[in-house]
C-alpha cells in the first residue's frame, strides 16, 4: 500500500490529508497516511474552549469569506450549518488614540479611504495631516519597474508619515503583525499597486472600488467579511482529525521529525528520534524555520530560503467580564492600537460583540492581542505582567472597573510570517525546488497567505501534487485577485 506522511498537524497538514484522502476516495485508490506532530496536540495554532459559559479562541477567530477555500472546506466538512456570520451592529471598528477609541472613518479600506467627508470629520488625523493625505489627489503615479517598494514607503510616499503611524500600521499589523518598513506591498497588498497604475491616486481608485462594491451589493444578499464557527474554530480542526481518524488515518502525536533524505529506491526516508520510516510521498506542513531544519539533507538551497523567512510570536489574553465592568463599552468588533501609543496592547476584540455566544447573559468577554514584529519584547515578560499591562490599557481606553472573572494567556512563539520585501521572489524559488522532487509537497504559513483559507487552498493544491491530479482549483493560490483581499 502506497505510504503517505504528513509531517505537521495544524490547519495546514490535517487538510492537505483530508484533501489527499478525498481524492483517493474519488479515483478508487487507497493509502496509508501518517501524520506527525511534535506537539501533544493536533490543531496547530488553532484552539477553542470552554470556561464558565464563555467560548475561549486561543488563536484566530476567523475566516475570511472572500477567500473560496476556507469555506468550502467547511463545507465539504458538513459544518456549514454552524457558520456563524459576524453580528450585523457589530461590523466596525476602533483605533486608540491617547486615552480614546475613535471609530474608524466610513469608506476606510486598509490603508486609504473611498469617502472624503468622514475623513475630513475625523479626529484620527490631523489637519495637517489630512491636508498631506489630500495630496494624493495631485501626485504622480510611481514607475513599477523602480526596485520592490515598502509597505511604510508607499503610504508615506502617497499618503504621509501621519496616515502610516495612525492608519496604515495599527490597520495592517491587525493582519500580520509585521513592521511596515520590513513588509513587502507587492506579497501583501498588490491592490494597492493596481490601483495607483490604474488610477495613479489611491483615493480616487478607492472611490471606484467603493462604486462596483455598491453595486456588487445590490445584486445580492450582503454579508460580512468574517465568519466563524458555533464553538469556536477549534470546530473545524476537531471535525479534520475526527474524519481523518475515521478514515483510519494513523495520527503520532509528541513525534518530531528530524530530517528527511531521498530514498535511492524511490520515495522518501524519514528521521526520527529513535528510527526511520519510509514513505512514498511526504507533505511538509510546518513554519519555515522548522521546514528548513528537516529539509536540509534533501536541498541545501531550499533549505536555506525557507530559514531566510522570518517570524515574529504573539500572545492572545482573554478576559472575562461582567458587564457591569464595561458599562460604555462601544459597539463595535474592538480596536487596534497604533504602535506610536506605546502600549501593550496592539489590537482588542470585543468577542461578544464580534459573534454571539460567546459570553453568558450579561457578560463580556474581551480578546487582547500583544507581541508582533514591533512589540515582541512584551512576549520576554511573565504571564502576569502581560496580563497587568493589558488590563491597565483596558482601565484608560474602555474604562474597566474592578477585577476580571478570570483571564487566559496563550502564546505562539515565532507563529507569523512576515512577509518582508523580496518575499515573493523568494517564494517562487521554494516552489520551484519544490517541483524537483516528485511525489513531495509543502504548505505553510510563510508561501502564499497567513490565513485559513490560504492554507486550505495551498493544501488543495498539495494534494492534486501528491495524487498526480491536475484539475484547475477554482479560487487557487495563484490567483491575484483572491490573494489580494488579505484583510
Amino acid at each position: 500500500m502506497t505510504k503517505i506522511a504528513i509531517i505537521g498537524g495544524g490547519i495546514g497538514g490535517l487538510a492537505t490529508a483530508y484533501r489527499i484522502h478525498e481524492q483517493l476516495v474519488v479515483t478508487g485508490k487507497s493509502a496509508k497516511i501518517t501524520i506527525y506532530d511534535a506537539s501533544d496536540r493536533f490543531g496547530g495554532v488553532i484552539a477553542s474552549s470552554m470556561r464558565d459559559g464563555f467560548t475561549l479562541e486561543h488563536g484566530p477567530d476567523s475566516i475570511i469569506r472572500t477567500k473560496p477555500a476556507g469555506l468550502q472546506l467547511i463545507k465539504d466538512l458538513g459544518l456549514e450549518e454552524q457558520l456563524q456570520p459576524t453580528q450585523e451592529h457589530a461590523r466596525s471598528s476602533l483605533i486608540a488614540k491617547g486615552r480614546k477609541l475613535i471609530p474608524v472613518p466610513d469608506g476606510l479600506y486598509l490603508l486609504a479611504p473611498a469617502k472624503i467627508w468622514p475623513f475630513i470629520t475625523s479626529p484620527i488625523i490631523s489637519p495637517l495631516g489630512k491636508l498631506r493625505m489630500a495630496l494624493d489627489l495631485i501626485l504622480p503615479r510611481r514607475s513599477w519597474e523602480a526596485d520592490e517598494e515598502s509597505l511604510a514607503d508607499f503610504v508615506r510616499r502617497r499618503l504621509g508619515r501621519e496616515a502610516l503611524e495612525r492608519i496604515a500600521q495599527p490597520m495592517i499589523s491587525g493582519i500580520y503583525t509585521a513592521d511596515p518598513e520590513q513588509l513587502s506591498l507587492r506579497a501583501t497588498m498588490p491592490q494597492f499597486i493596481e490601483m495607483e497604475k490604474q488610477h495613479r491616486s489611491l483615493i480616487l481608485g478607492m472611490r471606484h472600488r467603493a462604486r462596483e462594491q455598491a453595486v456588487a451589493s445590490a445584486r445580492g444578499p450582503r454579508y460580512g467579511l468574517f465568519t466563524t464557527l458555533v464553538g469556536g474554530l477549534g470546530t473545524l480542526t476537531d471535525r479534520l482529525v475526527e474524519r481523518l481518524r475515521t478514515a483510519g488515518c494513523e495520527f503520532l502525536a509528541n513525534t518530531r521529525v528530524e530530517k528527511i533524505v531521498k530514498a535511492e529506491s524511490g520515495g522518501y526516508n524519514l528521521t526520527l528520534s529513535e528510527e526511520y520510516r519510509h514513505f512514498d510521498h511526504v507533505v511538509v506542513a510546518l513554519p519555515a524555520h522548522a521546514a528548513a531544519k528537516i529539509v536540509k539533507p534533501l536541498d541545501q538551497v531550499l533549505s536555506y530560503k525557507l530559514a531566510t523567512i522570518p517570524y515574529a510570536g504573539v500572545a492572545t489574553i482573554n478576559v472575562a467580564l461582567r458587564a457591569d465592568q464595561i458599562p460604555n463599552l462601544p459597539t463595535a468588533a474592538g480596536f487596534v492600537v497604533p504602535a506610536v501609543e506605546g502600549r501593550t496592547l496592539i489590537a482588542c476584540t470585543f468577542g461578544h460583540h464580534k459573534y454571539a455566544g460567546r459570553a453568558p447573559e450579561g457578560h463580556a468577554l474581551l480578546r487582547g492581542f500583544v507581541g508582533g514584529a514591533l512589540h515582541e519584547a512584551v512576549l520576554e515578560r511573565s504571564d502576569e505582567d502581560i496580563v497587568d499591562g493589558v488590563l491597565r490599557d483596558l482601565r484608560d481606553l474602555l474604562g474597566l472597573q474592578g477585577k476580571p472573572l478570570f483571564t487566559t494567556v496563550h502564546r505562539w512563539p515565532k507563529a507569523m510570517a512576515q512577509f518582508v520585501i523580496g518575499h515573493t521572489d523568494g517564494v517562487a524559488v521554494i516552489r520551484g525546488r519544490e517541483r524537483n522532487f516528485p511525489g513531495f509537497a509543502m504548505v505553510s504559513n510563510a508561501f502564499e497567505g497567513v490565513g485559513i483559507p490560504d492554507l486550505a487552498a495551498q493544501a488543495e493544491a498539495a494534494a492534486d501534487r501528491i495524487t498526480g491530479n491536475n484539475r484547475q482549483l477554482p479560487g487557487s493560490i495563484n490567483d491575484a485577485a483572491t490573494r489580494a483581499e488579505t484583510a
